[in-house]
């Protein structure tokens, strides 16, 4: 059974399985303010069918399964439209995933970028074919990962090589992610969607209650999670001000390389919200 009552995502349900794609092929499933929405209320919905048992996330298409973030909806915006909007929408996402009952499985099956890697690291599980990358180049843009990429890359990878991907934007293999933790499991592309439904019939086999409570504990762990959170918020609230956004941003646009400024004095003095 499908579900296309969103513009920018749809369900297909199977049983105790409900999957949900990620539907914005034009743009290589990049996310914008209302997909981020659309995939949080489909979550929710789809996890108050007494039938599901397993949801699993991915990308419409071969290409992306989410590309990254919307660059063009976030070009001309301030931090106080990042404080206001964007981050309570990521934030009610992240929440949406991380307390639903069930397993949350990301079926990476293309390029998850910037936001991508992010989305997928709400998730319990994240499963890649072997075509697929990963990474956090938003450094490229003059911002920083600003839906908890700070935070959950360096819970899962470790400091030393989360600020290595941070600070570089460099984007790599699912063979390298898998090697360093980012993922659990890379599968060859022609065996990637078999795999997924394997594991996903795995897992909606098992114990739910048992299942929730494990999430639940193992992510209990991360002490300090949402006071990082609240301070990449606030530091890409005010990355949203620079100049360097402004010209990472326009240079992606103009397909060419950005001449990033660095701070001066006179930064200080701009307003722009």
């Amino acid at each position: 059974m499908c579900d296309t009552d969103y513009d920018n995502v749809y369900i297909e349900r199977e049983d105790s399985l409900a999957t949900i794609y990620v539907d914005r092929p034009e743009v290589r499933n990049s996310v914008n303010l209302d997909t981020i929405v659309e995939i949080t209320n489909a979550i929710k919905k789809v996890g108050r069918d007494e039938k599901t048992r397993v949801i699993v996330l991915t990308g419409h298409g071969e290409r992306a399964f989410i590309g990254g973030g919307d660059i063009k909806q976030f070009q001309d915006k301030s931090g106080i439209w990042f404080q206001r909007e964007f981050r309570p929408a990521t934030h009610d996402l992240e929440r949406a995933i991380e307390e639903s009952m069930h397993p949350v499985l990301a079926a990476v099956n293309g390029d998850a970028l910037g936001g991508g890697t992010e989305i997928a690291m709400m998730c319990d599980m994240i499963v890649a074919a072997a075509s697929a990358r990963f990474g956090q180049p938003e450094i490229r843009l003059g911002i920083i990962p600003n839906a908890g990429g700070t935070q959950r890359l360096a819970h899962l990878v470790g400091s030393l090589k989360a600020k290595e991907l941070i600070l570089t934007g460099r984007h790599i293999s699912a063979e390298e992610a898998a090697d360093i933790g980012l993922i659990n499991e890379v599968v060859s592309d022609d065996a990637f969607e078999e795999r997924v439904c394997e594991l996903a019939a795995e897992l909606a086999a098992g114990p739910a209650l048992a299942q929730w409570f494990g999430k639940r504990a193992v992510n209990a762990t991360r002490t300090n999670l949402n006071t990082g959170l609240q301070l990449e918020a606030a530091l890409s609230g005010l990355l949203f001000n620079t100049r360097d956004k402004e010209e990472g941003m326009g240079a992606f646009f103009e397909d060419r390389d950005p001449n990033f400024e660095g701070y001066s004095k006179d930064e200080d003095g701009r307003n722009q919200s």
